[in-house]
């Protein structure tokens, strides 16, 4: 996306705030917030309105306020219930991405994420205030429970040897759909629980799949390797009880170095 249609987006999006009287505070965070946008950036939007009920009646209609922002342009949209109630993602045909939450006055708690902040409409001033409070929170750090980690734990062993052995009778179209459900439970809880520098948050970006099965077989020793030093990393990180099947695992990596 260009920064003019960027520019664009921010010009029709102020509009539309502005000519909603039910929304008494908007403002941008993230990088639009600290200033620091780029070309590339997201716009996170939080739309106030002054009370909850006013606030869902809204909500109601999100689809429909997403597009009234970009009227002539086509944009496909869907909730995001998993990052936090009331959001609301939309994506142009021009590139444009705006992340839409749909806030309160009275329920919408100041947090870290909104120290830094871009006022588009303030009704009566609250923003101001609001932006105080922010300022002296403190960022959340990134948590999981043993028992989480254990979860985590016991899919992956299941999952990775499913995906192994399948690759080991040369078959690379089947095993594929369980690497992705590997990947896609495995990786974010750990990658949330690491702080971003840490060397095992690193070695488990390396994700990669192919045609080509013994290709794969070795990719799938090196995430072995990575899964192990991230939750490592984990358990000392949080300072968690969790017991290792030592057994178990010894006998995991012995066929899978046996067999790659």
């Amino acid at each position: 996306m260009s920064a003019f249609e960027q520019d664009r987006v921010l010009a029709r999006l102020q509009q539309r705030v502005m000519a909603e009287p039910e929304i008494a505070a908007c403002f941008l965070s993230g990088s639009y917030g600290k200033r620091r946008e780029d070309a590339f950036s997201d716009l996170d939007v939080a739309l106030v309105f002054g009370t909850d009920s006013s606030r869902d009646l809204a909500w109601e209609n999100r689809k429909y306020f997403a597009q009234l922002v970009l009227p002539y342009v086509p944009a496909r949209s869907f909730d995001a219930a998993q990052v936090r109630p009331y959001f609301h993602i939309a994506r142009y045909s021009n590139g444009a991405k705006v992340d839409y939450r749909f806030e309160s006055k009275t329920s919408l708690a100041a947090t870290a994420w909104d120290r830094d902040i871009r006022i588009l409409k303030d009704r009566d001033g609250w923003l101001a205030a609001y932006q105080a409070e922010a300022a002296q929170a403190v960022l959340p750090q990134p948590q999981i429970s043993a028992a989480g980690l254990k979860a985590v734990d016991d899919r992956f062993w299941v999952m990775f040897m499913d995906v192994f052995r399948l690759l080991r009778r040369g078959d690379w179209q089947k095993p594929f759909t369980i690497y992705l459900e590997l990947l896609h439970f495995s990786l974010p809880p750990l990658l949330r629980a690491l702080p971003p520098k840490d060397p095992a948050y690193v070695g488990l970006l390396a994700a990669s799949y192919g045609r080509d099965p013994h290709a794969t077989r070795k990719h799938l020793a090196a995430l072995l390797e990575a899964y192990l030093a991230a939750r490592t990393a984990v358990i000392q990180q949080h300072q968690l009880d969790f017991p290792v099947d030592t057994n178990f695992e010894k006998g995991i990596i012995s066929i899978v170095n046996r067999k790659v």
